[in-house]
């Protein structure tokens, strides 16, 4: 069974996801912008917090992370065989990578997928910042 098309309630881009004993999930670090002196730079935290509703049957969620400009993936997390069958329940989850590396300033993009259908898209801008002035020197 395929499944309904799912509806995308919640897309969250944060340092962590996670997950406490009584189901309840907990988002730390919110973030839509990577800002970095130069590239390419690693950002060695990267979640995603995903609620769905209208959920009813088997799925194959995939998440990507795309250059849009080059059309290449510098990431992907997939989450196969789901099944859920309470369409008037939501559905959440919490993905947690080891990280993502920005190969140049820009604009980068964010893919949901159920089934191979694109279900949502979002952004997240990488910055080039100026290096902050170290500490002054010390007085002798």
């Amino acid at each position: 069974m395929a499944g309904t098309t799912p509806k995308v309630k919640a897309f969250l881009i944060c340092d962590q996801v996670i997950r406490s004993t009584d189901g309840k999930y907990s988002i730390i670090g919110i973030f839509r912008r990577v800002h970095a002196p130069q590239f390419p730079v690693f950002h060695a935290r990267f979640g995603v917090y995903v609620m769905l509703g209208e959920m009813n049957g088997a799925y194959d969620l995939t998440i990507e992370f795309t250059d849009p400009v080059e059309g290449a993936t510098l990431g992907k997390a997939e989450l196969r065989g789901l099944k859920h069958s309470k369409p008037l329940e939501d559905f959440e989850t919490g993905i947690n990578l080891p990280g993502l590396q920005f190969p140049k300033e820009g604009t980068f993009e964010i893919h949901l997928s159920a089934n191979g259908d694109l279900l949502h898209v979002d952004t997240l801008q990488a910055i080039k910042v100026d290096t902050p002035p170290g500490p002054p020197p010390e007085a002798t």
